[in-house]
């Protein structure tokens, strides 16, 4: 286990590792979005049925919201989410969920419980089943993308807050396995895992969802802003190229199970866009590049798009962002927060 750092240490983590607001109108409609969530969907301390690895997420959004913001209104949140959940993440061997847990307790300013959560995680890493990286879950049969990308990022934000060596040297180490891992498509974006064919490794054309493309993103600024690897720049710039080339459906984001007439996506896909486009924000703050402002711009078009389609009653968001509602739009506690990540990401970008 890692040393953990003084009060005075930990004061400074609660810093936001993002930049500060910006544009006040995307704030301004994001604490609305905010207090809407927490008063529908948040009950005895958790949003019910909810995943923990969704609560972990709607934590980071609202922490960030706080920073932006200049209050204090969700510092408890991150108290309570995550109570109902403890055994389930503590022996349930699901080594993406504890990776979102470890973010979101890391932000919160909670050294020891970002760090338990990340050495859960780090049990997964392994040589076997393709030569590296992590696998999915206890089963030690699966590596897949969000599990590796998630630990290139929260081993990048652990370095950065504790300087650590060894944090450095593991998103090294898993990026580079990545990388050579053949998970990505010839479109330039992360299928969702790998396959054994015939004793070779190979991409299993799995869905390319949204956050599989935004999560490892800080990571990659992480590793340019600690080893000024240019080729960390030029990786990011083509995944979110891919992204808005390749994700897109009139300007906004679309998941693959999502249609404008049928929903086929649950509370795990309505939370995907929210984190790609607040981890969006989060490489533009620690990296400092922008292509011109090619991805703020983009980050900002995401907003405006949720506020022209996803919107319901004042201040509550449905599921699509790209087009009308025809009936498919479905308006729950995922789709509200990842509504709030985007408007969030926006808000620290400059009007």
């Amino acid at each position: 286990m890692f040393s953990t750092l003084s009060a005075a240490s930990l004061a400074l983590l609660a810093s936001s590792p993002l930049v500060s607001a910006k544009c006040q109108k995307y704030v301004d409609a994001a604490v609305t979005a905010a207090a809407n969530l927490q008063s529908t969907y948040f009950t005895n301390g958790g949003y019910g049925s909810q995943q923990p690895w969704i609560g972990a997420v709607d934590s980071f959004h609202l922490t960030e919201l706080d920073d932006l913001a200049g209050i204090s209104t969700y510092s408890d949140v991150i108290n309570t989410v995550f109570t109902a959940w403890e055994g389930q993440l503590d022996n349930g061997n699901s080594y993406d969920d504890v990776q979102w847990v470890s973010i979101a307790y890391l932000r919160a300013g909670n050294l020891a419980q970002a760090q338990k959560y990340y050495d859960i995680a780090s049990t997964a890493v392994s040589t076997d089943y393709y030569g590296g990286g992590l696998f999915w879950n206890g089963n030690h049969d699966y590596k897949n993308a969000i599990t590796n990308e998630l630990y290139i990022t929260t081993s990048g934000y652990l370095y950065d807050v504790t300087k650590n060596g060894q944090y450095l040297t593991n998103l090294q180490t898993t990026w580079s396995w990545l990388k050579a891992s053949g998970m990505m498509g010839s479109n330039g974006l992360f299928n969702d895992g790998l396959s054994n064919v015939n004793g070779v490794c190979s991409n299993n054309q799995g869905t390319q969802w949204t956050y599989n493309q935004g999560a490892l993103l800080p990571g990659l600024a992480y590793l340019y802003k600690y080893t000024n690897d240019e080729s960390a720049i030029t990786s990011a710039w083509a995944i979110m190229d891919a992204i808005i080339m390749g994700m897109t459906v009139n300007g906004g984001l679309r998941e693959p199970c999502e249609s404008t007439t049928a929903n086929a996506c649950n509370a795990d896909h309505q939370t995907f866009k929210g984190i790609t486009v607040h981890y969006m924000s989060w490489f533009l703050s620690v990296s400092g590049r922008d292509n011109g402002s090619k991805y703020s711009g983009f980050i900002m078009a995401q907003a405006d798009k949720v506020q022209q389609f996803a919107v319901g009653p004042a201040g509550f968001y449905s599921n699509l962002w790209y087009d009308s509602n025809a009936g498919a739009a479905t308006w729950t506690a995922s789709s509200q927060a990842s509504a709030l990540g985007a408007l969030v990401a926006a808000g620290q970008q400059t009007c």
